[in-house]
């Protein structure tokens, strides 16, 4: 087993590799990107055994001054060296929360973009993403028909209004052109023994079936319908079953509770009492008789200061039964304490909490792209950071791609994603978010486990760690400070580990 994950290990010395390092750009953001195009993009290299075994370890290294996963061979001692200003104990004895994974959305934007440029570069991003020699992401998130980010607002029965029967349900040409094609080809490349998981969530149903007759808009599904919009849902499992596509999970309704957002783009608003009558009455009963009662549905699908109020529905015996975990948007976390995670794991520790949705947003008076600004791959890696030890069990980004004005977006929500496609050039650059999530997607895959990490003094390095399938030990430190940092992490059975931690850095260790 050890041998699997070596090969997936890899290096990416920006300086030193020249066959597979990153091509770096700076824009005047704060750090680089790395550019990609149709004949060369910094992929993965595999390590060796001794580099993992015999009290040696491997260092990653992210960094504002342009190191990208930059990969070193340590060696752990017996020396009591107690002086690091930065101490960490691991013990594997203290096992959390086992994780699902790692992944983003595809949008319609995320396709069109992906296959705005020519094959070869296409295959090079996606690649990037879900090739053993990219960063390993496991999850994606489909959307059930249009969101915002797409070029126009639809969904699967436009034409037809009041079909009540859905004997004209189709998928949009975005299904076909875009979304299909990607997620073929995401699955075709990734590791077969890590399969890709699929989850949808729907942003409105048809106009039809709502109050106000639009998509867009505040709107609630009318009750009469109920039944037609479970059977619609069910519809499109069957469409992309048909295709050979298989979901692994599903939330009923993206963002369901902020009625204000629906102003702005295609939305649904759900009080917590509609959405509960139409799981116990509609949709649970639907996905059981329609063969999807395997599928994990996941409430909430909102921001986290919703949890509150959305965790009620598990008090419901049939919710309960239906319902597997829940999932969390990250655009409040900055206001809401990360304890409100742990409270829910408390009080339902069955059901797991899996964050679906982040991106940074424009900010006032600002472009939405900000090529290779470090800052917002510091957000990433804290975020990730802060939820992970909150039994969260994986994080799943929004857009994959986008293109340089941070769309396309019909509602002008334009944001920023980790790849950034310049059709033109015929290239996509990789920002520090998607290095931030590579340290998590490449290194800690599905199956692993959270474990205890005791921070005996931090020296304001943020950290987590994970035992994973192979019985790796993964070691996650950011450094946010703009200094470097001596720090040793302690483990029972290897010894002492002493890193020096670059400034304004993140940093995986990894060792048997």
């Amino acid at each position: 087993m050890r041998l699997k994950l070596i090969a997936v290990l890899f290096t990416c010395i920006v300086a030193s590799c020249a066959a597979q390092g990153c091509v770096a750009r700076d824009y005047g953001y704060g750090s680089i990107v790395c550019v990609c195009n149709s004949t060369y993009c910094d992929l993965v290299e595999e390590t060796s055994g001794d580099e993992m075994t015999n009290g040696n370890a491997r260092h990653y290294v992210t960094s504002k001054a342009g190191m990208r996963l930059h990969a070193m061979t340590m060696k752990f001692s017996n020396s009591s060296d107690d002086s690091k200003p930065a101490a960490f104990k691991v013990d594997r004895s203290k096992k959390y929360q086992k994780m699902y994974g790692f992944g983003g959305a595809i949008t319609d934007a995320a396709g069109l973009n992906t296959f705005s440029l020519s094959s070869k570069a296409a295959d090079n991003l996606i690649r990037a993403y879900f090739q053993k020699g990219g960063i390993g992401y496991t999850f994606i998130r489909v959307p059930v028909g249009g969101t915002d980010f797409s070029t126009h607002n639809y969904e699967y029965t436009d034409d037809y209004p009041n079909d009540t029967s859905l004997k004209h349900f189709n998928l949009s040409m975005e299904d076909y052109s875009y979304k299909i094609p990607f997620i073929k080809k995401a699955i075709a490349i990734s590791d077969p023994e890590v399969p890709v998981k699929l989850f949808s969530a729907p942003w409105s149903a048809p106009s039809w079936m709502k109050n106000n007759n639009k998509t867009a808009n505040i709107s609630r599904l009318r009750e009469e319908y109920y039944q037609v919009y479970a059977d619609y849902y069910i519809k499109f499992l069957d469409a992309y079953a048909a295709e050979g596509l298989k979901f692994w999970g599903l939330t009923p309704q993206n963002e369901p509770g902020d009625g204000v957002y629906g102003e702005r783009w295609n939305a649904m608003s759900w009080s917590l009492s509609e959405m509960q009558e139409w799981l116990v009455g509609n949709l649970c009963p639907s996905l059981k008789s329609g063969g999807y009662s395997n599928l994990k549905l996941m409430i909430n699908d909102n921001q986290r200061y919703s949890i509150p109020t959305w965790v009620e529905l598990y008090k419901n015996e049939s919710v309960r039964e239906c319902a597997s975990g829940m999932a969390v948007h990250w655009y409040t976390d900055r206001y809401i304490p990360a304890s409100v995670l742990t409270e829910t794991h408390d009080d339902y520790p069955d059901k797991f909490l899996l964050y679906t949705e982040a991106c940074v947003e424009k900010q006032q008076a600002s472009t939405a792209i900000t090529l290779g600004d470090w800052s917002k791959g510091v957000r990433y890696m804290s975020d990730i950071i802060d939820v992970t030890t909150n039994w969260v069990t994986g994080w799943v980004d929004w857009n994959m791609v986008l293109d340089l004005d941070g769309g396309p977006n019909w509602a002008k929500n334009e944001v920023d994603a980790p790849v950034i496609v310049n059709a033109t050039a015929d290239e996509f650059y990789k920002q520090p978010m998607f290095y931030a999530l590579a340290h998590f997607s490449r290194f800690v895959p599905p199956g692993s486990v959270r474990v205890g990490l005791q921070a005996e003094r931090s020296g304001g390095i943020e950290s987590v760690a994970f035992l994973t399938p192979d019985n790796a030990t993964v070691v996650i430190l950011h450094n946010t400070n703009d200094t470097d940092a001596e720090a040793v992490i302690s483990d029972p059975d290897n010894g002492k580990l002493s890193l020096k931690i670059s400034a304004n850095s993140m940093n995986t260790v990894l060792y048997y």
